[in-house]
């Protein structure tokens, strides 16, 4: 009985490894083979391209190319953005793995087995479907498969290439760069003519390149505030459109079959003149802009329109100083106070009141600082504060006169030439003042 019980148990045992073997060796069977590499799993030129599709977080979008310009699948009128597309697909030119795991049986633990995004790339030679899955827990790459039974990490993600909002890809009609601003005329409400002169000797400054044409008078503007008129239509929110199939039957629901306000912009680029149009319109509550004859209409928001585009004018565009002095040309400036004159001339880099030399750099800078903060072309109607003239090394303009008088308890009235400009902060005037009382006092 002893012997049989032995050689029983000894057959169990037997049994028992012999599964355990079998089991093991099942496993072994079905471990994945992972090897290190740097190998260029996809090759795909746009050019060879016919379509392109992917689907992501439920949303599928699908464009199809004819004569080297794609559209959309479904929506031939949509404006694709042709060159956000060559962005888009120019990820798939060279695409490497960093690992490449074969032998895979189970691809749900990389998640493949419901891919985050899959990708059609349609040729001539067919399609190459790219499903992308999980990121690798260690180094956070994403998991290709391309139906082929391998898996392969690949370090450049492609599924963050993919958008899931169609209009990421809408052409937008944007402000082209200009090597110069040439000229805008705005029509309508609001009208005017900006020329750019900056060499041509309008004005006693070399501080201004643009002038308002007023019926062939020319009166300087703000380089900063034109060039930023520009910049307040470029930045101006192209993603929000009305409709991308405009054409003139519909222009009157915007308020465009008549525009507001037009801007005609003249610019060079590359030694090349162009011209193009941004008009704007109003309908009810509701703000659009179109550029030139664009199927594209978008909306504008109601307080940019109201307050950086109907408002535009030779106000809104003119210089805010009161003088823009390039102080090497000054010859002179005659100051008079309560009636009393003084002239400091200017020898180089010293200031002279006759024969004393006085320091100028106070008064300088509170010339410089004089600004309007108020158009209008008010006549005075109080006491003059302070006057001065300037005398310049200018055949064309050899004085400039500045007027300066009360107004009220904050602000003066300033005239340039006995033109009004407008109100100007009563310190600034005081600032002035003061500083030319330093240097006279105690002269005859």
């Amino acid at each position: 009985m002893n012997r049989q019980k032995k050689l029983a148990v000894l057959i169990g045992v037997l049994v028992a490894l012999c599964a355990i073997i079998a089991i093991v060796s099942g496993v072994q069977k079905h471990i994945d083979t992972i090897s290190t590499v740097d190998k260029e799993i996809i090759a795909t030129s746009e050019s060879a391209l016919t379509a392109v599709s992917w689907t992501k977080e439920g949303t599928t979008l699908s464009f199809t190319k004819t004569d080297d310009t794609w559209s959309d699948a479904s929506d031939a009128d949509f404006p694709v953005d042709q060159e956000k597309m060559s962005d888009f697909l120019e990820h798939f030119e060279s695409v490497h793995a960093s690992f490449i795991i074969e032998n895979v049986e189970d691809f749900g633990q990389y998640g493949l087995d419901a891919p985050s995004c899959t990708i059609t790339l349609t040729s001539d030679e067919g399609d190459t479907v790219i499903q992308l899955g999980d990121y690798s827990t260690m180094d956070e790459k994403r998991y290709l498969t391309l139906g082929d039974g391998t898996v392969y990490l690949i370090d450049d993600d492609l599924a963050e290439y993919a958008v899931t909002d169609r209009d990421e890809l809408m052409r937008q009609d944007t402000i082209p760069e200009y090597d110069t601003l040439d000229t805008i005329v705005a029509t309508g409400e609001t009208a005017f003519t900006v020329e750019h002169h900056p060499d041509e000797g309008l004005s006693y400054s070399d501080s201004y390149e643009y002038y308002l044409n007023d019926n062939g008078s020319y009166k300087a503007l703000s380089t900063t505030k034109v060039e930023g008129l520009l910049t307040t239509l470029g930045d101006l929110d192209r993603t929000d459109y009305a409709t991308y199939t405009a054409d003139d039957s519909v222009l009157a629901n915007y308020g465009l079959d008549a525009p507001t306000v037009t801007f005609t912009v003249t610019y060079t680029a590359e030694d090349e003149q162009n011209t193009f149009d941004l008009a704007f319109g109003k309908k009810g509550d509701n703000c659009y802009m179109r550029m030139d004859d664009s199927p594209i209409i978008y909306h504008v928001d109601a307080d940019t329109y109201d307050e950086s585009i109907i408002t535009t004018g030779y106000d809104s565009l003119r210089p805010d100083e009161i003088l823009a002095l390039n102080w090497d040309d000054v010859q002179s400036i005659d100051f008079t106070i309560d009636d009393t004159t003084y002239t400091v001339e200017k020898k180089g880099d010293t200031y002279k009141i006759g024969d004393d030399v006085v320091e100028f750099d106070d008064v300088s800078a509170a010339i410089d600082a004089l600004e309007v903060n108020e158009f209008n072309t008010e006549t005075p109607a109080k006491k003059q504060e302070i006057t001065f003239t300037v005398h310049l090394d200018n055949d064309t303009f050899p004085t400039l006169t500045v007027n300066l008088y009360q107004y009220d308890g904050d602000n003066c009235l300033a005239q340039l030439d006995g033109t009004t400009l407008g109100l100007i902060s009563r310190s600034l005037v005081v600032d002035l003042t003061e500083a030319v009382n330093a240097i006279t006092l105690g002269l005859a």
